[in-house]
């Protein structure tokens, strides 16, 4: 892959040595809160706020190395990066950050459990939406369903739920509690970029996830803590570009 790469920046930008770059394997990424209490998105932006920045639907929350490596706005700063691969990501958030005393034996029945469930909710949302990527404000990407389209390649396989089950009162609104729905997490299961896509240093980036038809689906007091009481669980969806990071060598 180097030289392939190295040859389409020697064709574009001839006039640098990229004989004295090095390429490495490396990703950009952006994780994003999806929404603020009883208030449902009409868009997501990513690769908006950087490292230390407030997450714009959670004002509370302050974007670490775990949701994004961006270190300046809509920007990969001096480097160049090679994208290879597009990757969506969307499930809630970890348990233990929920913000919810949810209990310990909380599990996934609490996504699951009542009518409109978070489960069903999250569902719905992994088959909507449209993202659309612009470089230096021109169009390069518009992919609908991208959680199905560009799904994360990555991930946690749960492949049964049943013994998470309480038998309480409300989990007999449904007949098909403990379930659960997610990306395809295959490592094949990518979007691949061909050809390779050259993003210059400094040039400004916008990535957004809107969803045309209406708002992302609500998910206030889609589900319930281990004293089922309702509460609105919070959700994380991500945008990640896999491919090479471009720079001098040292």
């Amino acid at each position: 892959m180097s030289p392939e790469i190295l040859d389409s920046l020697q064709k574009r930008f001839g006039s640098a040595d990229f004989s004295r770059y090095q390429v490495l394997r490396g990703q950009k990424y952006d994780f994003c809160r999806l929404q603020n209490g009883a208030t449902t998105a009409s868009s997501v932006s990513f690769f908006s706020n950087p490292i230390g920045a407030a997450d714009p639907a959670a004002p509370t929350v302050f974007k670490t190395l775990e949701q994004t490596n961006l270190v300046k706005n809509a920007s990969f700063g001096q480097e160049y990066f090679a994208l290879t691969q597009i990757r969506t990501y969307a499930n809630f958030v970890a348990q233990a950050r929920q913000g919810t005393a949810v209990g310990s034996n909380f599990v996934y029945r609490g996504y699951t459990a009542l009518l409109s469930s978070a489960m069903e909710q999250l569902q719905t949302l992994i088959n909507t939406g449209v993202l659309e990527i612009k470089f230096a404000q021109k169009l390069y990407y518009q992919i609908a369903r991208p959680f199905v389209q560009c799904p994360p390649g990555f991930g946690i396989d749960i492949q049964s739920l049943a013994s998470s089950r309480t038998g309480n009162a409300a989990e007999t609104q449904l007949t098909d509690t403990n379930w659960t729905v997610r990306p395809d997490h295959r490592a094949t299961a990518v979007y691949n970029i061909d050809p390779i896509q050259i993003i210059e240093p400094e040039i400004q980036i916008q990535a957004a996830l809107t969803f045309p038809g209406g708002n992302a689906p609500s998910f206030l007091d889609s589900a319930l803590t281990t004293g089922n009481t309702a509460f609105t669980p919070a959700l994380e969806v991500g945008l990640i570009f896999d491919g090479y990071v471009i720079r001098p060598s040292q």
